[in-house]
């Protein structure tokens, strides 16, 4: 039996949410709150670390993300102090924002209150949200929530004639600029659907009026970032071209120039479909059951939401497999376009599971001995929306139960070169093995040895679990590599004068790259706590600054 919402606009948002999907997503973040707290076994990854020390320092902007993640990283260790979990919590609260928005959106979208159940567990369960809801705190996380509000939000401003909803938008799209520059496609993702529905737009007057406070709201997340990157020489879009491999990119200039390979293209494609899995049929079905009038939304209206949802959808997804035929494409970077499709396929749950029930129940009244064998696989009646959602769940819980422990499944000797766990353990047992050998590399010495690293991520691992939490230099600028945030800190400069004579822990690099900044070098050789295993430690002794760029990148 359906759960119909009004044909007009319901009178709050709160309507779109069944209690089923409230229960839902208030199960799933106690949950996950609680391993983070108590069982998460991992420690801070590279970018987490990064962000961490981001927030120590707040500001503006920063080299290549915006500072909604430092702010929201400040706010949490403030809150639960500097730990592990402190960084993380966060994290499934923006989960659950973003789950709730796609419950209401779908519920919106096909004017059925159970389509919000559906869309919401669809959101849990793609396997490209669920590292970020479960314990991980980059930008992907945050930045999904704001997208699944601004798409809630832009249905309703585009059809169901709320003002509010644009000033929602307005805010939505704003504050995720803040965390990732991506969720600028929605705006002409959003015009897509505009121009291609026009005819059936239901917008609040003055038109005109609304759309100026959502654009407002929106320059107030891009004014703060545009400004300090105008201040400090536009690091960002420097970093961005230096991402897609483009002249006037932060990539050294001795880097080589990539040219197009099919394995970018290809690549990209499959870690596309892992990443989401069978929630694609749904999708599908979804888009298909929509265009063709299908549910109780009504024809016109079915197919006005499934122009928006592919609209802002499919743009994103579309423009970066065309991205792969100029550069290679981070599996992360289209993770936004798939967030509005879990709202078509909500609908494809919802219609797909009445004609499943229909079935079963017409198969079920004839008698055992005589019923007819119409599944794909079994006797009983199977159908594709069903087969789909069956198997969205167990392909996200498997994955959902997996990921909880890693370093467990890394033991199987089969699947442990499969299993990256040195990006995700062993920070904690590295700091203690470089403090200890600073302190003997130092013995009949006064003072403490510099802390140089040739990566950012590094030397932001250990500056968080090394005691008092001293900040690590990074010298990846000098050494080839591209510059980060560590360059637009004056006091973390390598040039300072002060800093000539002294001696230095070297984390990471190549003998050939740190040799000429200092009067002497020894190798100390690969740590056996350092679970990387093609990264050196060298002590130098009499730092003589980077005059010039120096080596070649080691990778």
């Amino acid at each position: 039996m359906s759960d119909p919402l009004p044909d007009a606009k319901p009178t709050s948002w709160r309507l779109c949410l069944s209690r089923e999907a409230l229960l839902l997503v208030a199960l799933v973040t106690v949950a996950r709150l609680i391993y983070i707290a108590f069982f998460c076994p991992y420690n801070l990854v590279e970018d987490e670390a990064q962000y961490w020390v981001w927030s120590l320092r707040p500001d503006w902007s920063y080299y290549s993300k915006g500072p909604g993640i430092a702010w929201s990283i400040w706010l949490s260790t403030h809150a639960l102090g500097v730990s592990e979990w402190g960084v993380r919590a966060l994290a499934p609260i923006y989960s659950a924002i973003g789950a709730l928005a796609i419950a209401g959106l779908s519920a919106d979208a096909w004017r059925d209150r159970r389509a919000a159940f559906a869309g919401g567990a669809l959101f849990l369960l793609i396997p490209a949200f669920i590292l970020n809801g479960t314990f991980l705190m980059t930008i992907d996380g945050p930045m999904l929530a704001f997208w699944a509000v601004a798409c809630w939000a832009g249905f309703r401003a585009m059809y169901r004639a709320s003002g509010r909803a644009w000033v929602v938008l307005g805010l939505a799209i704003g504050i995720g600029f803040l965390f990732k520059y991506t969720i600028a496609l929605l705006i002409p993702s959003l015009m897509i659907a505009a121009v291609l529905d026009r005819a059936n737009l239901r917008v609040a007057r003055p038109a005109l009026g609304w759309i100026a406070a959502a654009l407002v709201c929106v320059a107030a997340g891009l004014l703060p970032i545009a400004i300090w990157n105008q201040q400090n020489g536009w690091p960002a879009v420097a970093h961005f071209l230096g991402h897609a491999k483009l002249p006037g990119g932060d990539r050294p200039s001795t880097a080589p120039i990539d040219h197009y390979t099919p394995k970018w293209t290809f690549e990209f494609l499959g870690i596309q479909l892992a990443a989401a899995g069978p929630v694609l049929v749904l999708m599908w079905l979804g888009i298909r059951d929509g265009f063709r009038g299908d549910g109780r939304a009504g024809k016109a209206h079915a197919r006005s939401a499934a122009i928006y949802l592919v609209s802002t959808g499919l743009t994103t997804l579309l423009f970066y497999s065309a991205a792969t035929f100029v550069t290679s494409v981070e599996a992360n970077w289209p993770v936004g376009g798939y967030v509005s499709l879990c709202a078509a396929a909500a609908m494809a749950v919802v219609g797909g599971m009445d004609d499943w029930r229909q079935r079963m129940g017409r198969w079920r009244a004839i008698p055992p001995a005589d019923r007819p064998r119409e599944g794909f696989v079994l006797k009983r009646p199977e159908t594709v929306a069903q087969v789909a959602w069956h198997l969205t769940l167990a392909y996200g819980i498997i994955v959902s139960v997996l990921i909880l422990r890693l370093d467990l499944i890394g033991r199987f000797p089969r699947l442990s070169k499969q299993v990256a766990l040195h990006r995700l353990m062993g920070a904690p047992e590295f700091a203690k093995a470089i403090e200890r050998l600073g302190r003997v590399q130092m013995e009949g010495e006064s003072g403490t040895p510099l802390l140089i690293s040739y990566h950012y991520g590094v030397a932001a691992q250990l500056t968080f679990y090394l005691p008092d939490h001293p900040m690590v230099f990074v010298a990846g600028s000098r050494l080839g590599y591209r510059r980060t945030q560590w360059d637009l800190w004056p006091d973390m400069s390598l040039s300072q004068p002060g800093l000539i004579g002294r001696n230095a822990l070297l984390i990471g690099g190549s003998e050939a790259q740190w040799s000429p900044a200092f009067r002497s070098l020894t190798d100390l050789g690969h740590l056996s706590e350092d679970l990387r295993r093609d990264r050196w430690v060298y002590f130098g002794r009499g730092f003589l600054g980077f005059d010039q760029q120096v080596g070649a990148a080691r990778p």
